[in-house]
């Protein structure tokens, strides 16, 4: 039996009823990936993140949902940067290693934003949804979706469509049959991205399906990435978006998207610590 300390923390928000809420172990020594998942199942927030190696140049983090581990996503990472640099109390950590690789870091000291770099050069693939199918998934009018949805990947692949405006990402429906036989990535892993962009701001909701009813998540700092990633793929750098989410569940998260000249991806956000507690387990 060991004493396991954890930080909650809410991340892309500066108050403490917003945001993507996230814990934030600090590992003395290794777990097993068993162990990381069952207590990720048992945290039962959108992920749960284990930082290993807190005191070496590179510390490893270990990225959970309650069904599978991920191998990037922005939401836990950015979470983990600030008690990384709590706890070390340095802002020195310039990479944090993950499953899809090493992510370059920065902390911007006076707006307190931690920006994070996509690991993997955006790659995109096909969907088999057309204009008219999209329709029917989302219950939305054909008239109302801009481009037919694509599978972007950026260090963790998901689906992307662009709507016209907020009113229609509101309104959105989504057919359980058509959302699982076309928005699957492997068995458990269903899910959309759909946003709408009016200038540099940008409005985003991110559905899933998880043990067999629909969820949404507040605030997804990979599906951010991927968006960049689709701007690359269309040749679209230089420019910074401010992107909102979670709204209708009533917990607000504000990203930054930034895409440099040179086709670097940027995402950030800040965060709310919210206390710590310790957890005995049994490995």
């Amino acid at each position: 039996m060991q004493s396991l300390t954890y930080y909650w923390i809410n991340v892309f928000t500066s108050e403490q009823d917003k945001g993507n809420p996230l814990p934030v172990f600090v590992l003395k020594k290794a777990l097993s990936k068993t162990a990381m998942q069952q207590i990720a199942t048992m945290m039962n927030q959108s992920e749960t993140v284990f930082i290993e190696n807190l005191n070496r140049d590179l510390p490893k983090l270990h990225i959970y949902t309650p069904m599978q581990e991920l191998p990037f996503a922005g939401h836990p990472i950015i979470g983990a940067l600030q008690i990384i640099k709590m706890l070390k109390n340095s802002s020195g950590t310039k990479q944090v290693e993950t499953l899809a690789g090493i992510v370059d870091i920065k902390i911007d000291q006076n707006k307190q934003i931690y920006w994070i770099k996509a690991p993997v050069a955006p790659k995109e693939r096909a969907s088999t949804l057309d204009i008219p199918l999209t329709s029917q998934m989302l219950n939305i009018p054909e008239s109302k979706i801009l481009s037919q949805p694509k599978w972007l990947n950026t260090g963790s692949e998901q689906l992307l469509v662009e709507v016209k405006d907020q009113e229609t990402v509101d309104s959105i429906k989504i057919n359980l049959d058509l959302f699982e036989q076309h928005a699957t990535l492997y068995a458990g892993r269903t899910m959309i991205y759909i946003w709408t962009r009016d200038n540099q701001d940008v409005y985003v909701r991110y559905m899933y399906f998880k043990n067999g009813a629909l969820g949404e998540d507040s605030g997804t700092g990979s599906a951010c990435s991927n968006l960049g990633g689709l701007q690359v793929l269309e040749g679209n750098n230089d420019f910074e978006w401010t992107i909102r989410q979670g709204c209708l569940l009533g917990r607000e998260n504000v990203l930054f998207l930034k895409v440099t000249a040179n086709q670097e991806i940027w995402i950030g956000g800040q965060n709310r610590f919210m206390g710590k507690g310790e957890l005995l387990w049994a490995d």
